[in-house]
């Protein structure tokens, strides 16, 4: 009896070890169950930039025999110029103790910045710099390209408003290059007239330019692709997998891997990432926050749509740096009344401590069907609208520009066009009466 029941229980574990290994054998997982941590590949999201893509003027301006002509940065001429003048080699440096502003608008091509760029990061960005040459100038705002009669070469003046100094830079530019391929299509650009802005400062007072007559711009039609926030939940968090969610009172979506924080807000459309740093006394960084910023979101998905360079801040209290998309040459100044399109990157110490930005990509091609001209007041007419107001005070005046507001609907938005002021550190829409709107037939400006 006792011999049968150890043969029944030896029998009984061989055949349930032949049916376990076989099962072990024959397993499939439920690969359902692990979508939601699955790697999501975005191809929206992987164009890493040069820092001469992001950091371009905003403004381009010929000036021939005391008339001046602005050239939009989305005519072929634009790309043209930036290529040579990015790629000429930088020859000489020195300083200038005076400049004769007059000698230099005759006959030059001026660059407008629309924040100061370090002196050093202005010189790399040019693909050939002897190796002992330095930038004697700590910001550049503004860069005037003209012939000089000395040296028979093309030279850059480069001018920082804040030191009210002057640095020349000698160039291979080509001399026939500069009025062959260049200067001689002024005809073809858009008459402009300056206007200073700011406070009074002599030859270096800050000048924009306006256009003479009225401008027509284009309203202008996308659909867009939404970024999923699962590729950024795997790019900024160390353990995405780990990640959880919260929904929050107000509608809003969180999710967090323990310590960084993703925060889904304004209905989905924008995500702002935060990265707590808790030392009471984070040393600075020694790069520019221009630079660092730059490198985390070529690191951190690539970017989208054309966002350049707007303005930065490095001082004790805050570092950051805010990069906007600019769309047919104009800045988006607004979205539904707020200022928001743009990548606003924050540095505490070394580390990126906060990340801003849309979750949607515009398709390549705007909606042909979709686009029509708005004719827009001449510069003239927005300066006699600006002055007309009982308590303008053109100190507190930065920038007056035509820029874009944005409106979205699901799953496309619209750009118009308006004439804007930065006063008081805030963009403002300037109020017309009548705007009076035209399809234009060359979808460009006139």
């Amino acid at each position: 009896m006792y011999e049968n029941m150890k043969s029944a229980t030896l029998t009984f574990l061989v055949l349930l070890s032949l049916v376990l290994t076989w099962q072990i054998w024959t397993f499939q997982p439920d690969y359902a169950l692990l979508k939601d941590t699955d790697y999501v590949n975005n191809p929206h999201l992987n164009e890493e930039r040069k820092l001469s893509e992001v950091i371009v003027p905003e403004q381009v301006i010929f000036h021939v025999d005391d008339e001046h002509f602005l050239l939009n940065n989305n005519e072929i001429l634009y790309s043209q110029f930036n290529e040579q003048w990015l790629t000429s080699r930088i020859e000489d440096i020195s300083m200038m103790s005076t400049l004769t502003m007059n000698q230099i608008l005759d006959e030059s091509i001026e660059l407008i910045f629309p924040a100061a760029i370090p002196g050093d990061i202005f010189l790399s960005m040019f693909t050939d710099v002897n190796e002992d040459i330095s930038m004697p100038l700590s910001k550049v705002d503004r860069v005037f390209i003209y012939p000089n009669p000395e040296t028979d070469k093309i030279h850059y003046g480069v001018i920082s408003n804040n030191e009210n100094r002057f640095a020349d830079i000698e160039t291979s530019f080509s001399v026939n290059d500069f009025e062959e391929k260049f200067l001689a299509e002024v005809e073809r650009l858009i008459n402009v007239f300056g206007y200073q802005v700011g406070p009074e400062q002599g030859q270096w007072s800050k000048i924009v330019y306006l256009p003479e007559e009225t401008i027509t711009v284009e309203t202008i039609s996308y659909t867009i692709t939404p970024v999923s926030v699962d590729v950024f939940k795997q790019l900024l968090f160390n353990d995405p997998f780990s990640a959880k969610f919260f929904r929050q009172e107000n509608g809003e979506e969180t999710y967090t891997d323990g310590n960084r924080l993703i925060n889904i807000i304004n209905n989905g459309v924008f995500m702002d990432y935060i990265n707590p740093i808790y030392s009471e006394n984070p040393e600075r960084g020694s790069r520019n926050v221009i630079l660092s910023s730059i490198d985390f979101i070529n690191g951190h998905g690539g970017w989208t749509d054309q966002y350049v360079l707007y303005d930065w801040v490095s001082n004790e209290v805050r570092e950051e740096a805010n990069f906007r998309l600019m769309l047919n040459g104009f800045p988006v100044i607004s979205m539904d009344g707020f200022d928001v399109m743009s990548l606003y990157v924050f540095r505490t110490g070394n580390q990126t401590s906060r990340y801003i930005r849309p979750l949607f990509d515009l398709d390549q091609q705007p909606i042909d069907y979709a686009r029509t001209g708005v004719d827009l007041p001449s510069g003239h007419d927005v300066i006699e609208e600006l002055e007309k107001r009982e308590y303008f005070d053109l100190s507190r005046l930065e920038k007056v520009a035509i820029g874009y507001e944005m409106k979205k609907w699901n799953a496309f938005v619209t750009v118009e066009p308006n004439w804007y002021i930065y006063y008081d550190q805030t963009w403002q829409k300037v109020p017309f009466d009548v705007t009076n709107e035209r399809e234009v037939e060359d979808y460009g400006l006139e």
